[in-house]
């Protein structure tokens, strides 16, 4: 209920078109689809996805469909903000283990104050370096793209998403076992029955 509240909060303040990564965004997504706020997310357009690291724990038509990876306007974000803000503040533990809860709240505050500081600083490099990792693998991916078409005359740009939208056509009908695999499934069982009773 605690994430379904802060999803509410999250659409009231910021409004249409977020996208949240979250570990278990894809089931996330059904319970948010069957909540009361269902609705309201679909309406913004509220896309929930899991972040890149959990997703390759993930099945594959998981990933197909929920990793940040294969949906758009994600670019080079692995949305792990939030973890490496609390890995930022694992210094802190030592500090106020034993601090008055007063202490406790106003320490945290000065180095979360802080971290927002060193970060709002590094902000130009961090947008730098980005734009130059996206131009690296531009460029990079693109001679290896290059060299794939030369192999292969007739592949086009638009083959590389047709060939992620087959893979998950293919593995949405396999979650569902074919009427002949099941007619043997149970044949079989029902002749284990015969023998066992001979």
């Amino acid at each position: 209920k605690y994430g379904l509240a802060t999803l509410n909060e999250l659409l009231e303040v910021f409004g249409h078109d977020q996208a949240i990564g979250y570990n278990i965004g894809c089931s996330h997504k059904m319970t948010v689809a069957a909540s009361s706020i269902g609705e309201k997310a679909c309406s913004q357009r509220l896309q929930l996805v899991v972040n890149a690291f959990h997703g390759h724990a993930h099945n594959r038509l998981c990933q197909l469909v929920n990793h940040p990876l294969f949906c758009k306007g994600f670019g080079l974000e692995d949305l792990a903000t939030c973890e490496r803000i609390f890995s930022g503040t694992n210094p802190a533990t030592r500090l106020i283990r034993h601090a008055s809860y007063f202490h406790w709240l106003q320490f945290l505050d000065l180095q979360l104050d802080q971290w927002d500081k060193d970060r709002y600083l590094d902000l130009s490099n961090f947008l730098l370096n980005n734009y130059k990792q996206a131009l690296a693998i531009l460029l990079d991916y693109n001679c290896d793209v290059e060299a794939l078409k030369q192999t292969m005359p007739n592949l086009v740009d638009e083959d590389f998403v047709q060939w992620r939208e087959e893979e998950l056509e293919y593995l949405t009908k396999m979650q569902e076992q074919p009427e002949y695999d099941v007619q043997i499934i149970a044949y079989v069982e029902v002749l284990e029955a015969v023998r066992k009773t001979e």
